[in-house]
This record gives C-alpha cells, structure tokens and sequence, in this order.
C-alpha cells in the first residue's frame, strides 16, 4: 500500500520502508527493538506463541526527516497528499510522530486500528541522555527527497518534494497606480485643473460683468432709443429680443405673419446671404442641402395631408406583412445561447469540451445553513476540548438525511428517477449516484449515526468522532472504533470534506487540507446529473429535475425547520426562472405603457376651455402615436422572423417602451409647431401641413437616423442578447421614424380637419360649440419664455451655470475608472426567486470553487511517446516544467493564480497502476485469456500482468506494447483496498483514445483542479484570466518554446462562456462609444447642413452626458457589462434628442446676438423636448418591477439618461450656446420657403437660384 502512495517519489519510499526493513531484516535490531508483550500458545494462535506489540527506539531525527521527505507527495486521483491516508486517524493533522504512530497501529488497536501486525509503540528520543540502557536509536541515513536514491533512480519531482522545485521567476509585480498625496494622479490633476478653470472663468465673467454694469449706467436712455431705432428699422424685432443688458424680455406678442412682411423678411436674409462675402463654401453647400431637405420633407407633408387615408392604409399594409414573419420567430432561452457567442474563444473550447469528453454534469444543489443555533462544544478522546459548527447536532443531521431520502426517492412527471439520469463514476461494480452530502459518511444510513462505541478507555467513540475521522480521511474504507463503517460514500468512492461542507473558511481563506472543518455552518447536498447534447436525454434530465424543484418548494414552505436556512437550484433554475422574469413584470411594464399613453394623449391637446374640452381633446392622436409604436415593434419582429435572427423574451417588453419614449418627442415637436405656427391667410391645410413637417421633418430626422445608427452599431456585439436587441431596436426606431412621417402625419393631417370642423375626439359625429376661443401657446411654453429662459441665461446665472457643469463633470471623471465591471448572477434573477436564496448561500458558504480543466488538444502531440509524456507528467523524472508541475506550481499562489489545488494526473497513476503488482495484491490483473480483471475482484482467478518497461534517464517507462495493452484496462479500473489507483471514477473520461492499427492513439485528455472560492464577478473573470495564463505558459512549453506552436492547451470551466466578455469590456465600452459617437456626429454633420461648429457644440454636450451617465452610474453601482454597453450606446443615441433640436433652433434663428439666439431656442425648442421628458418619466413604474434587470439597467439607467440629458439640453446647453454659439452666417440658409406657396415662388426661384450658382462657384 505504501509504495502504491508514495512509490511516485523514490526517495521517500525509501526513506519510509527503511523502518520496516530494518526491523525485520537487520541482524542487529535488538539494540532498537524490545519485545513487549507475547500472546501465548492457544488454538487462536494455532499453538504458537505470538508478539502482542514492541517498543521500537527511533531517533528523532529519522523521524523528522523521513516526514519532511513524504509529506509533499501527491495522491493525484484525490488532489491530496498521499501521507493523509496513512496518516489515520489525524490525516491532514498529520505530523512526523502521528504518521510514525499510524505506522504502530495494529489491526486489533482499541483505540484506532491500523494495518501493523502487532503493535509497534516508537519511542522519539531527543537527546542522548535520555537513551535507555543498552538501547542504541535507530537512526539510518536519509537521502533529501531532492536527491536520487542511487544513480539508477530519480529525485523525486518538484510536485513531490518542494525542494526539487526550481526558484520560480518574480510574479509580476501588481502595478501601483501613480498618487499624488494618496490620491490618484491622475484625479488630482483633472480636479486641479477644473479649480483652475472654473476659478478664472468665474472671475473674469463677474469682473466683466461688473464693468459692463458701470458703462452701461453711464448711458442713460440708450436702451430704449436703441429699441425703438431697431423697430422702426424692422430689423431684428422680435418677441424673443432682449435689451441691450441681455436679461428682461420684451412685451411682444407672437402673431401671424402676413405675407407682405415674409417676403421683406425673406428679402432681407436673402440680401444678407448675397452680400456675406465670408461665407465658406461649406456653408454655402450645406445650404443647399438643407433647403432641398425641407423642401422634401415639405413636398412630402403636403402629399401626406392630401391623401392621408391612402398613405394609412398603405403604411398599415405593409407593417402588417412584414408583422406575418412573427410566425417563424424563434425565442432563445437558453442562457449560453444568450450571453456567449458562438465564435468567441469561451464558446468555441466549451464546445470542444462538450465533443470530445461530454459536457459538464447537470448540477442540483442544496446548501442548508443553521439558523439561531450555536456552535457546541465537548471532551474527545484525547481529552481535548473541541468545538463543532451547528450543523453537526444530529437532530440536523437526521433532518438533511431525511431530505435526501426524499430526493433520491422522487420522481419526475414522466416517470424519470435519479437513478436514470444521474452521474455513476464507479459503475458497474457500484450501480449508485455519486450523490455529495456529508451523510455520506455514515452511507446514507439514519441507523449509523446513532452507533456508540464504548472504548477501553472508557471514552464513548460516537456519531462527531466518525465524522471528525471521516473529515481527514475521506478515503478511509474502515473506522475501526466505528464498528468498522468506513468513509466511503455509498457510491463507493469519497466524500471531500470542502465539497460538503461549508462556512468553515475566514474571511479570504483558501481551501486547503488543514481548514478547521468541524467550524461549518452548511452542509452542501449535490447531485451530478450526465448532461447530454441531445435533446431526447435532456427532457429527461429536466422532467426529474422539474420534480426536484417542486419538493424543494414544498419542503421550504411546509416541512423545513425553523432552525434552518435553505439556498437550492438546478441546473434549469436559470432558464426557468428568466423565463417566470419576462412575464412576473408584464403588468407593471403595462402600468408604464399606460401612464405614458395617457401624458401623452393630454399633453397633446390645447384646452381652451371646458366646453371646447372634447374638441380640443388629442386623445385619437395619441392612441394613434402608440399604435404606431406597436407597427414598429411588431414590424420589427416580424422582419427579423423572416430573416431568421433570433429574438429573446426581454426584446418583447422593453424595446416597445424604447421605441415609445425615444419617438414621443418627435411627436411633441410636430403637433406643438403646428399649434404655435397657424396657418397663414394664403395657405391650404395641406400646404399648412407640409410647412410644419418642413420645419421639423428635418430635426426628427436628425434624431431619429443618430438613434438608428446608434442601435445598428450596438449590433457590432458578438453577444448574442445584444447584438438581437441592438438589430430589433435599430430597425423599430427606423421604422417608427417612417411611419411618423407618413401615417403619423396622415392621422394628424385627419384630426385636424376634425378640430377645424369643431367635431368631438373619439365621437366624431358629435359636434362642439361654435363659440369661437383664442387659441394660446400653452402654459409651458409661457413658462419658458416668462421665467424659465431668463432665469437660466440671466447674466448672474450663467458664470454659475458652466462652473456647476464643469464640476459635475469633473467628479464624474473621477469615478469612472472606478466603475465595477461584470453582473453578479443574482441580479439576473427576480427578486422574489428562490436563486437569491440559493446565490447568497454560494457566495457565503461554498469552501471551494467549480472544476478547471486544462485541456491538451488534439494536435498529433503523441502522448504514448516518453519525451512527451516527459512534458505531461509529475511523478520522478518528468521535466522540471511539465503540465502537471506547472499546475502544482501555479496551486502554491492561489492568491495569484484562482487554483485552489494540484491537478489530477491520469498519466502518473497509470505508472503506479502498473507498477504497483505483487502476486495476489496489486493493480493489475489479466484472466487465462488475457482479458481485463478488476484489482478488486478475485484474484485468485487471475494473474498478475506482464508490463514491459524501457529505462530513461534512470526511470522506467512503458513501452508502446504495454501502453496499447494495458492503458484501457487501467481506465476500466475501479480504486478499491488493494489498489487505490484505478482510474475510473477519475479519468474514464478524461482521455479522449482510439485504437488506430493495433496502437493507442490519445487524441486529447485533461487535467482536472479547482478555482478557488469566487464570490464576485470580478473574482470569476479574473480568475478566467489567471488561467489562461497558465495555460498560454503550458502551450509554449509543449512548442518547445514557441507560443504559437502547434500543440495548444486551454482551459475550460462552466462560467466562462457567461465572464468572458467582461475581459474586454472597457475596450468594447471605449469602441462603441467612439464608433457611434462619430455616427452620430456624421449625422449632425450632414442634417444641420454641414454646419460644423453646431455639430462640434452637440458632439461636445453629448460627450458631457455620457461622462456623466458614467459617474451617476458609479453613485447608484450600476456595473458595467453588456446590457449597460448596450444602454451607454443607446444614451448617445438619445442625447441627440436633447441637443439636436435646440441646436438646430439657435442655427436658424434671425435674432441678432448669441444671447437673443438662445433664449429663442430655449423657449421655442425646450418646452417641446421638456414634454418629452416628462412622458419618459413614466420609466418611474419600473422601479417596482420584481426583476433586477429591469430595476437597475432600465429604470436607473433610463432615468438618468432622462434626467442627465434634460439638465444638459435644457440648462447646459443654452448657457453654452449663449457663450460659445455658432456665428449666423446667412439667414436665408435655414429659412423655410412653402414651395408651393403663391406669395413666395418668386423668391423662391431667385433664392434657389443664387445658392445653386454660389454653390457651383465652390465646387469650381
């Protein structure tokens, strides 16, 4: 037994068996040994006398160093040391004189039974005065386990002694940021230079200020003659003007505009525009543009008033047949199919994985914590006073053990067991699930845990004695003082204390052999479940674990004690549960549509009074603007239904709310211009209709083409839930804008023939009073243009205005790098979902991480060969750097590396497996035909196997023959008392193998380790990222160097395909916002008529939004991941409705100064947008919805994308424009000319005609 252990490590073997040899063998042993007491003759002892026990004399220093020798040696089919299972009953307690003891035990010891004939008491003698008479120590000459026994042998390897481990290279050195004080460098000076700036800007406004005041009352009067000189010149009047000081608002009233003073007014900008000999041909390009724009969208608005039934109908028709693709939509609910990408390197090596060694096991899972119950404590045997967690009392033992019956004994709805579906590692000789649960120790039997074992001693050997005994050693076949039950499972193989139990670790502990396992507070229950590719085994699998959550609820509810806390899953929990999300929150996402509808149905309408109430109402408006919403969406759907893109079920319930709250300010703009520019005494209603959308048709463009863009490039994410809501969303925004634009159009072209024929919304035969009542500009807009506008631009203001801006900024700026990137998995799941339960139980009480499996490809690497297997394995003569001692290596900084443990090593104990073999005991066996026999079998009717070896570098190898002959028997082999070294339960799946004429060919194998505990996102993807460089390091070592050989080795666990993304996510956030950023500005660009300093001032506001959604989402911890990406490239999008309307306005205003400029954008634009605001305020009602995503990444991050960008558009922005506005180059430019009008055609062609032959004069 002693050489199948630790035979791997020449050195210690023999510095180990030197103690029994010497005692049986050496002729002088007498001076060491003394015989204690005999057995007399008997018909037991078949009439001889026998040894009861001996006192052997051992040096200290032997004993010492024949530990220090094995203690390091690896047990790789258990990941634990190979002295923990001699070392009984202490195991990872082990220590130079307990091993020397378990050593001394004999199988009759009362106390812990070994595998001594007799008892052999060792004596560690110190110092030499303490010698007995006549009694010389024995104490041989021990050879360091870094040194080979004899020049025909190894050293033992670095994984079996850490004195053969090279002196590993420095660890990168964790980067210290640059500090200036203690804080960030770079944070101090982007602060320092705000101070700097915001201190000299305040002062030289204010000192301007100050000056301009103390001129101005030097010229008394001046004001109002300056006033009246520019009316009476009918320049630059208007009732936007202010006076000279820039800060009370005229008296004027807005009127209708007659068209004797249009066509002064048009003479006059088009004189201007003749004789403004600056004029860049940019601009004089851009004119054209954007008069041919209007006049398109004029032309088009005209067209839609005029046939608005046939532009409904058509509008209609064609969204409800692209709406039939609905019929061959497909829904994916499969989290992997959602969050990882097909051809990212995650998916791709899972999928290679899942091909080559079966996918990763189903797992069902229940943590049970104690609830109110303290930690006990008693006398053990030793007379120690230990203490045990909570969850050792038995009668919460027995309470877990009864729900374990349960789950074993349920069944699914069609008929599925356990037993059918669930993971058997050491069939066929143990037909049993391979179930986890720390009553596995008493083999799931309620009757062992009451055995009570009345030592000699006097000491009762009971129920936390076993467990205690099981803890550290969980391979031990046989407690003796426990009526001979042993530890293992009833599966037959072992119960790892970390797997089972848990909340025994302090804070950033990691796992390891000598953790105090008796503090646990949670038992962990798990079963593996096989996990299929196929679908016809999964729908069992589901069927039983569909049961599995049904008793699980039930016993939570009803059955479980009160001293008891529960967290439990299956492995279809997640799906589920996603898939209870999407329609847990319908109503409140309804409640949202419906509070939306009804602002937008009142605010639409222009009460004048209550009698006129129902003529005045837009109630029709409204319900067709949500209509409209619904084509979009549902059109959207339907096209991509056709195209075979995917959808998911999130795509259903927010993008429709998207589409409503992003198009609504279109809507706004359209219907509140009409109502603040009657129509003229010339103008039909169409040609009325047609001049509006020509005023606004180009501004709804603009946002509409920067939102689209914005949401196609979203679609650049690999991720398959983005890339579908990017591609769903883009298309419905570009649908909506076009359905906006016609049936929108002719549906408000409609109502308002019914409001001029004074018939009733909704009831449109019944007629409204005749009572004729002014109509006014809302009490918004007076609002704006009375106390909003000169309030925010009034010269005290402003200074404050760009210093509060400029600070926010600034703090935003701060936080950004300190954003948490990932989604922790609890909040993809409802808040009232048992996985919160089952996530807090994980993160607090699991011991140990999920499996890592560092996977060899198949590349022709020939794993049969010795100078290969040279580079694989960890036992005596394998290279210093091999696979195996790169993982053990990496093991030993767990801090550093997320592996929490050596790896399993199917390679080394195929070498003890063949080389462990005596005539009757042994590893290896062959029946009379040479067929395979189990090592725990009966050997008596087989012989032992022949293995040939050819000898490397003083270490024997396999040869080809013994390798092709023997391999498949070890992996067929189950690990019993006489061999613990069948390979099995360990690796029958762990080699991928084929015969290829008559020779074992190993196409790809893993080596199986664990991560450590991680608790958060970032612990998961850092850990990803740690093993990967394991694994590149691993790849160049088996290039021989060359990390771009063909051989590769990579690593997989279960979460990877879910963190990946988050390795990259700041370049993919940086990217994004980059390329839909310069979409956006493209955009501006072309539709504010190539006006480059307007497109600048947008892009820079936006800028200033993002930034500061970023730092608003550090304050409300909203973590950066993709859902965010996809919402921060949205926000770009969306900024552009707070920015582009007011721009466009201040552009095209005739008003003389950039102060008068922008408080008539302000008034005439910011009402608008602010109702548009006010609609999307509704987003309010997802606060309350059940699921977590909605919570955060909707509601948090939609409000502040409302709120961050109306503070900018609507106070930022007109204050900057008012500082830093583009110039008006010619006021003809963006002047909207009916084309069909009968008092403006002349100028129209002579306008036409000037920009067309400046514009040819440029391009020339």
């Amino acid at each position: 037994m002693a050489e199948a252990l630790v035979g791997r490590c020449p050195t210690c073997f023999r510095n180990m068996r030197l103690n029994w040899c010497y005692m049986t063998c050496d002729p002088e042993h007498s001076t060491y040994l003394v015989q204690g007491e005999l057995v007399p003759p008997s018909e037991e002892t078949n009439n001889k006398t026998l040894v009861k026990n001996i006192d052997y004399y051992v040096s200290d220093e032997y004993v010492v160093g024949m530990y220090e020798s094995c203690k390091d040696v690896i047990n790789p089919s258990t990941n634990s040391k190979a002295v923990y299972m001699m070392c009984t009953p202490w195991a990872s307690l082990c220590n130079p004189y307990r091993l020397m003891n378990a050593f001394g035990m004999s199988v009759d010891n009362p106390v812990t039974p070994g595998f001594a004939p007799f008892d052999i008491r060792y004596h560690y003698i110190t110092v030499a005065v303490d010698v007995p008479k006549n009694i010389t120590l024995f104490n041989p000459k021990l050879i360091p386990c870094s040194q080979a026994v004899s020049e025909s042998s190894s050293a033992c390897s670095c994984v079996d002694c850490e004195l053969s481990c090279p002196v590993p290279p420095p660890l990168p050195s964790v980067s210290i940021p640059w500090t200036i004080g203690g804080y960030s460098a770079v944070n101090f000076l982007v602060v320092l230079i705000s101070i700097c700036f915001c201190t000299a800007f305040t002062v030289v406004s204010y000192y301007l200020l100050c000056t301009r005041n103390k001129d101005v009352s030097r010229r008394s009067g001046t004001p109002l003659r300056d006033s009246v000189g520019r009316r009476l010149a009918g320049v630059g009047t208007s009732h936007f003007g202010l006076t000279d000081d820039e800060s009370k608002p005229l008296n004027g009233q807005a009127g209708v505009i007659e068209p004797r003073e249009m066509i002064n007014h048009v003479l006059a900008a088009q004189l201007n525009f003749n004789n403004d000999d600056e004029m860049h041909c940019r601009d004089k390009l851009g004119s054209v543009f954007e008069r041919r724009l209007q006049s398109a969208f004029g032309k088009w608005g005209q067209v839609c008033a005029r046939h608005a039934l046939l532009v409904l109908f058509t509008g209609v028709l064609l969204s409800l047949a692209l709406s039939c693709g609905v019929a061959h939509l497909k829904v994916i609910v499969d989290p992997v199919e959602l969050w990882a990408s097909p051809q990212s390197r995650s998916r791709l090596e899972k999928d290679y994985f899942d091909k080559n060694f079966s996918p990763f096991f189903r797992t069902e899972q229940v943590i049970i914590s104690a609830k109110d119950l303290k930690p006990f404590n008693r006398t053990t045997v030793d007379g120690e006073v230990k203490w045990y967690g909570p969850v050792f009392r038995k009668e919460f033992l027995l309470e877990v053990l009864h729900l374990q019956k349960k789950i074993e004994q349920s069944t699914g709805n069609n008929g599925t067991r356990i037993e059918d579906i669930c993971f058997k590692p050491m069939a066929p000789d143990f037909d049993i699930c391979a179930v986890q649960s720390a009553l596995g120790w008493f083999q799931g039997n309620e009757e062992f845990l009451d055995i009570k074992n009345n030592l000699t001693t006097g000491y009762v050997y009971d129920y936390l004695d076993h467990i205690e005994y099981c803890a550290s050693n969980p391979t031990s076949p046989s407690d003796g003082n426990y009526e001979s039950v042993g530890c293992m499972a009833e599966y037959g193989g072992p119960v790892f204390p970390y797997v089972v139990l848990g909340g025994f670790l302090e804070k950033d502990e990691i796992t390891s052999d000598g953790a105090n396992f008796l503090n646990a507070t949670a038992l962990v229950l798990t079963v593996p479940v096989n996990n299929y590719q196929n679908d016809e085994h999964l729908s069992r699998s589901k069927d039983w674990e569909e049961k599995f959550l049904e008793l699980m609820a039930n016993w939570t509810a009803n059955d479980k004690p009160e001293y008891m806390q529960v967290g439990y899953a299956a492995e279809r929990s997640i799906e589920d549960e996603l898939d209870r999300q999407s329609q847990s929150d319908i109503f409140t996402i309804l409640v949202s549509y419906f509070i939306m509808f009804a602002y937008i149905a009142f605010a639409l309408g222009q009460f004048r009074s209550v009698t006129t109430a129902m003529v005045d109402s837009k109630l029709t408006l409204g319900i067709g603007g949500i209509l409209i919403v619904v084509l979009s969406v549902i059109t959207s759907i339907g096209f991509y239904g056709f195209i075979g893109v995917p959808s998911t079920l999130i795509i259903m319930e927010v993008i429709p709310f998207l589409v409503l709250a992003v198009g609504v300010d279109n809507i706004f703009i359209l219907v509140q211009t009409h109502q603040r520019e009657p129509r003229r005494s010339t103008e039909t209603h169409e040609q009325h209709i047609g001049r509006i959308l020509g005023e606004v048709g180009p501004t709804m463009l603009l946002s509409s083409i920067s939102q689209t863009c914005c949401f196609f490039l979203g679609a650049l994410s690999d991720m398959p839930a983005v890339r579908a809501f990017a591609l769903y969303a883009g298309f419905a925004m570009f649908f909506n804008f076009c359905l906006q634009i016609t049936c929108f159009v002719a549906i408000f072209s409609l109502d308002i023939k019914r409001e001029e024929g004074n018939r009733w919304d909704i009831l449109c035969c019944v007629r409204g009073s005749k009572k004729d009542y002014p109509k006014d500009e809302g009490t918004l807009y007076k609002v704006f243009d009375l106390i909003y506008a000169p309030l925010v631009l009034n010269k005290w203001i402003r200074p404050l205005v760009i210093v509060g801006f400029i600070a926010w900024l600034t703090t935003s700026i701060c936080v950004v790098s300190q954003i948490d990137v990932g989604l922790d998995q609890e909040i993809s799941m409802p808040l009232d979902s048992y996985m919160q339960d089952y996530f807090k139980a994980l993160s607090t009480y699991l011991a140990v991480g999920a499996p890592v499996y560092f996977v060899v490809k198949d590349s022709g690497l020939n794993m049969t060969a010795v100078d290969v297997q040279r580079r694989i394995c960890g036992s005596a003569g394998c290279d210093i750097d091999s696979v195996v001692t790169q993982l053990y290596l990496s093991a030993k900084i767990a801090n550093r590396t997320y592996i929490a443990a050596p790896s399993g090593s199917w390679l080394d104990d195929f070498y003890d497996w063949l080389s462990f073999s005596d005539e009757y005991t042994g590893c290896c066996f062959v029946d009379s035909e040479g067929n395979f026999c189990p090592s725990s079998g009966d050997q008596y009717s087989c012989f032992k196997c022949e293995p040939t070896f050819t000898t490397i570098d003083n270490k024997q190898w396999p040869t080809q023959e013994t390798f092709d002959k023997y391999f498949e028997f070890y992996l067929n082999d189950n690990p019993g008392m006489t061999c613990p070294k069948g390979g099995h339960p360990s690796y029958g799946t762990a080699v991928q193998r084929e015969m290829y004429e008559n020779q074992t060919v190993i196409r790809s194998s893993y080596f199986q380790t664990y991560h450590s505990v991680m608790r958060t996102s970032a612990d998961y993807y850092n850990g990803m990222a740690a093993a990967r460089i394991v694994a590149e390091n691993i790849t160049t070592m088996l290039n021989g160097g060359d990390p771009n050989g063909p051989h590769e080795v990579f690593p997989y666990s279960v979460f990877y395909v879910f963190y990946e993304q988050y390795l990259t996510m700041w370049e993919d956030v940086i990217t994004s916002l980059l390329l839909s950023g310069s979409a956006v500005f493209i955009a501006v660009l072309l539709l504010l008529g190539l006006d480059l300093y307007s497109s600048m001032v947008t892009m820079l506001v936006i800028s200033m939004i993002i930034i500061n959604l970023l730092g608003a989402m550090y304050w409300w911890d909203i973590s950066l991941n993709a859902v965010s990406l996809v919402n921060l490239v949205m926000a770009v999008g969306i900024s552009v409705e707070f920015c582009a309307h007011i721009v466009r306005a201040f552009a095209v205003s005739t008003e003389d100064t950039r102060m008068t400029r922008a408080k008539e954008s302000l008034v005439k634009m910011g009402s608008s947008v602010l109702c548009g605001v006010l609609s999307d305020l509704s987003i309010v009602v997802l606060a309350f919805a059940k699921s977590q995503i909605f919570q955060i990444f909707y509601f948090r991050m939609f409000l502040l994308i409302v709120l961050i960008g109306a503070a900018h558009g609507l106070i930022f922005l007109p204050v900057l424009l008012s500082y830093l506005g583009p110039k008006k180059v010619a006021t003809s430019r963006h002047t909207y000319i009916n084309p069909t009008s009968s008092s403006s055609v002349g100028m129209s062609k002579i306008s036409t005609a000037t920009s067309l032959s400046r514009s040819t004069q440029c391009l020339a």
